[in-house]
């Protein structure tokens, strides 16, 4: 079975508000099909909703950036009962779909991110590291990298990678290495970092996403790299895809090649969630 376990009912940009209907799943779930994929899950990223402004909000008084700044008095706006009720209806009428959050990580908001997040029936949470203190690593090669050691920024992403694994707040962690999206690469071998992360990750019980999203990126390679997903398969962590669409003519694009990485790192399975309750099915 091929799952997509990753994806946006909003567009890539804050620009008008989103469609948070069943007719917009629907269009998802036919590109899904489309490509071969018999489930998707929709996990919308947890700053569109005025529900986060408690736990995110201080980063507007601290981000690097313009650009950040900007994008962040544009959240907060949307209603996250709305979103669940949108996706829990079109689950009603039958469509294959789960309903899931993308949550970032920030350390010393676990407690608020718990109450938000145990009062909704999510399917599944996704945990990401957007966030490296108020610097986000992922918004622009022009902010933050110019003025970083790439060898410290890849120690600090890991080491949050490793603490949102340990939180208990999250069934799966998304995009495992995302710090390397413009290409930037340390000065130092990452064996020990792939092999601690697979070790934290395994011990902690979650599960790994296999992104198809990197390739469509500067890095031009899904995440993980292969040798760190190699080594989840070695410590036995569990894995999902995902094609971190936010359109529906993005949904799976490029999920084969995400299929293909996991079956060469020896993966013959792939977890699909129910009422946050894992289970493993036959891959592809």
């Amino acid at each position: 079975m091929i799952l997509d376990y990753h994806m946006h009912l909003e567009p890539d940009h804050h620009a008008s508000k989103c469609p948070y209907d069943v007719e917009r799943v629907r269009l998802y779930v036919e590109s899904a099909r489309a490509r071969g994929t018999g489930e998707i899950g929709v996990s919308e990223h947890c700053n569109r909703f005025s529900a986060f402004r408690s736990v995110m909000g201080y980063l507007l008084d601290e981000v690097e950036g313009e650009e950040l700044r900007a994008w962040l008095e544009l959240s907060f706006t949307e209603e996250l009962d709305r979103y669940v009720e949108a996706v829990l209806q079109a689950k009603a009428e039958g469509l294959p779909v789960k309903l899931s959050l993308e949550v970032d990580y920030l350390p010393g908001q676990e407690d608020a991110i718990r109450r938000i997040v145990s009062a909704y029936p999510f399917d599944y949470v996704i945990g990401s590291v957007h966030f490296i203190g108020a610097w986000g690593i992922d918004i622009s090669p022009e902010i933050g990298w110019p003025q970083r050691s790439v060898d410290q920024a890849y120690l600090d992403y890991f080491r949050l990678l490793e603490m949102a694994a340990r939180s208990g707040l999250f069934d799966t962690l998304a995009h495992p290495d995302l710090i390397k999206k413009f290409g930037h690469r340390p000065n130092f071998p990452l064996d020990e970092l792939y092999d601690e992360i697979a070790r934290v990750i395994k011990e902690s019980g979650v599960a790994a996403e296999i992104s198809s999203a990197g390739l469509f990126k500067p890095v031009g390679e899904i995440y993980p790299a292969q040798a760190l997903l190699e080594r989840f398969h070695d410590r036995g962590v569990p894995v999902t895809l995902g094609s971190d669409a936010h359109e529906p003519h993005h949904v799976s694009q490029g999920l084969d090649r995400a299929v293909q990485a996991a079956v060469a790192a020896g993966y013959r399975t792939v977890t699909r969630f129910d009422g946050r309750r894992p289970v493993q099915v036959e891959l592809g």
